[in-house]
């Protein structure tokens, strides 16, 4: 154990008090993520990824009775007493595709075309120092995905080569997730005035029809003024914009509104099911042979101006089938968010 976290900007001094979280707790908070591998100059595998969130403010003391008061506290870690509670919603599309889509019969060892488009709700309860994250997705995946009508028009609009394989993209399929992550604020020091540096470690677990794995890793994040969340994520299950926890962080902070920082973070994740390659549950479809263990590593920079969060990550992912070309997939990820 490292020793005590110490939020970034409270009193160094020892005292037990901890910060204040009234504005924190009164902000909710909207994101939109973009992910494509554009950033990284190729079009292929994973190619893009859209999701719109928004976060609700803290729920702790809502006032709701009845029922909707039963169904708040039966569900897990909702009886912390220093807790808040928050729910999100989130609507997002991903598109994958081949190594080649000039192609109109793609190569049946080369990564399908597929598209995902779904809803989800999520449950987020959490403490200056843990996060616990619920989420539930539910979408289409195949052509009512419409994910090949999107990428025709962005490749129309930006003048890039025409996709013709989508006429074997994986058939329609209703798919169901249910993720769960825990994410802990393990370190967190100022280093020199403002300068500070925090390790958010996490792991968790994905179910369903979709995507099936168990997943860790951490990030390490270095900057002024650092935002008192737990870091900034991928278009995932459970991403659905991190709020902040109390009133230091520069997006809800009277004194400090202004954030720069650095950061690096790996995932590692154990896989048992991944539609997008392992093919459509119960119709035929073209498939390939998926690798176990996938990790991503990326790098980014963050900037905070008063309740806006701007963030860019590049993220490479390890060879994800077996017959993949590239040992890595590299695509980049942008997240706007705005505290209300």
């Amino acid at each position: 154990m490292i020793g005590p976290v110490v939020t970034m900007g409270a009193d160094q001094t020892g005292a037990n008090s901890g910060p204040d979280t009234a504005r924190a707790r009164s902000a909710p908070v909207f994101t939109v993520y973009f992910e494509n591998d554009t950033f990284a100059g190729t079009d292929r595998h994973y190619t893009n990824g859209v999701k719109f969130s928004w976060l609700s403010a803290d729920l702790t003391g809502w006032g709701q009775t009845g029922w909707r008061q039963a169904f708040l506290e039966a569900l897990p870690f909702v009886n912390r007493s220093d807790g808040q509670k928050n729910i999100g919603f989130a609507f997002g599309q991903n598109i994958y595709t081949p190594n080649d889509v000039r192609v109109t019969n793609p190569d049946p060892t080369d990564r399908p075309y597929a598209g995902w488009s779904y809803l989800e709700l999520a449950f987020v309860s959490k403490t200056l120092n843990v996060a616990d994250t619920f989420a539930l997705q539910a979408g289409v995946i195949g052509p009512h995905s419409l994910a090949e009508d999107s990428q025709r028009i962005v490749h129309q609009w930006n003048g890039s080569v025409r996709p013709r394989g989508w006429d074997y993209q994986l058939r329609d399929e209703i798919g169901v997730n249910l993720a769960y992550e825990r994410r802990w604020r393990l370190y967190g020091r100022a280093l020199v005035q403002t300068l500070g540096v925090d390790l958010v470690p996490h792991a968790g677990v994905s179910l369903g029809n979709v995507q099936t794995y168990a997943n860790a890793g951490g990030t390490l994040r270095l900057g002024l003024n650092l935002p008192s969340d737990f870091g900034v994520q991928l278009a995932r299950p459970g991403s659905v914009g991190g709020g902040p926890t109390d009133d230091l962080d520069p997006r809800v902070a009277l004194d400090r509104n202004l954030s720069l920082f650095v950061f690096g973070a790996a995932d590692g994740r154990a896989v048992a099911r991944d539609i997008f390659l392992d093919g459509n549950t119960f119709r035929a479809s073209r498939s390939v042979d998926k690798e176990p263990f996938v990790a991503d590593l990326t790098a980014g920079v963050g900037l905070i101006a008063g309740p806006w969060q701007l963030t860019y990550t590049q993220v490479w992912r390890t060879k994800e089938f077996k017959t993949q070309r590239n040992n890595w997939t590299n695509f980049g990820s942008i997240t706007l968010s705005r505290a209300l």
